[in-house]
């Protein structure tokens, strides 16, 4: 009797692995089938600076004209539009490497990044140590507000009442925000290409594959 006890839970146990098993499997083969496409959400340029807070870490998609792109090694462009003021700082990704002097002037749609800056009390305190010690301050934190969003230690013979000055002028405006920290926004490319004035929908290179000699797909 006990033999034939211990034979029947044997048979339970091999059931209810295999069972186990098939569910297992089934929730394997659910979990390869779904996919995760990342959202890429449009915004307007004139909107990049009330919304850039909410989509930090996460892709945009944005069309505009390069206002302007650095001498030094293409490593940032300016992107305007002609219904706005705003002026978005736009860095590129590894991929990229460097943006073309001759994109200047033209309209481009990009996908890309939003980064933030953050400005606090220890970053400015930081800044005024190496004011006083007279570092090399090339370390491209960013553009003054005048180039388009970032802030910007000077480099290599910065004059150094300029740059206290922007020092004692951020930390006015933390003050003045009710804050502890002011944020500003830039956005970092994976991928872009030139646009006609009539091109509406655009599709993109995601692999951040370009062509400078042709139509400058990125």
């Amino acid at each position: 009797m006990k033999k034939y006890l211990l034979f029947i839970a044997v048979i339970a146990l091999f059931v209810t692995s295999c069972e186990n098993a098939n569910k297992s499997n089934q929730s394997n083969e659910n979990a390869t089938e779904t996919v995760v496409v990342e959202e890429i959400t449009p915004i307007m340029v004139a909107e990049f600076d009330d919304q850039a807070g909410n989509y930090v870490g996460k892709k945009i998609k944005m069309k505009g004209t390069v206002d302007h792109i650095c001498t030094h090694g293409g490593q940032r462009l300016f992107l305007v539009s002609e219904d706005s003021e705003a002026r978005i700082k736009i860095t590129p990704d590894e991929e990229i490497a460097a943006f073309n002097a001759e994109l200047e002037g033209n309209k481009i749609v990009l996908i890309g990044i939003v980064e933030e800056q953050r400005i606090d009390e220890d970053y400015l305190r930081e800044w005024e140590e190496e004011i006083m010690s007279g570092s090399d301050m090339a370390d491209d934190k960013g553009e003054g507000s005048h180039l388009g969003g970032t802030v910007e230690k000077g480099g290599e013979g910065a004059d150094m009442n300029e740059e206290m000055e922007k020092v004692n002028n951020l930390r006015q405006m933390i003050k003045d925000s009710g804050d502890d920290h002011l944020s500003f926004y830039s956005v970092l490319c994976t991928s872009y290409e030139v646009v006609d004035d009539n091109d509406e929908d655009t599709e993109h290179d995601h692999d951040g594959e370009h062509d400078h000699d042709g139509d400058h797909e990125h």
